[in-house]
């Protein structure tokens, strides 16, 4: 005859899911670049640019980013937008990804963060230091 065994014991709990912030979000969204600022190399991302119009989370997870656009018909808005699902999608205890569009708000220099303005500056002093510019003739005597 054998020895009784004892049961066996109780598997854990699933641990509960992440809750994800508005604050995650925002942090991942730094990590989305606009194309165009890429193209020309001077990468900037679309909080730095003042883009993002609004970050909503929902309790089950489901987060939603309401963007503007630099330009109307801008033609980076698949990309863009696909950038945005999988960074947000990447934060722990977010379940789906929307991103919305803002029509209304046209963008403006002023929308931008000081670093993104800082960003754009400094390119900009680059840009002119390896330019060789020459100064033109005004209007001479006739």
């Amino acid at each position: 005859m054998t020895a009784p065994t004892a049961p066996a014991p109780a598997p854990a709990p699933a641990p509960a899911p992440a809750t994800a912030t508005t604050e995650q979000v925002h942090t991942a969204l730094q990590d989305v670049y606009d194309p165009c600022s890429q193209s020309w190399q001077r990468p900037m991302s679309l909080v730095d640019l003042g883009l993002i119009r609004e970050v909503s989370l929902a309790p089950d997870g489901r987060a939603t980013v309401r963007i503007s656009l630099t330009a109307p018909f801008c033609m980076a808005v698949p990309t863009i937008m696909q950038s945005i699902e999988q960074k947000v999608g990447a934060v722990d205890g977010v379940s789906d990804v929307t991103v919305e569009l803002d029509g209304g708000t046209l963008w403006r220099p002023e929308l931008m963060t000081d670093k993104g303005r800082e960003l754009l500056a400094d390119a900009r002093a680059d840009d002119r230091r390896m330019l060789p510019l020459t100064p033109v003739p005004g209007p001479g005597p006739s």
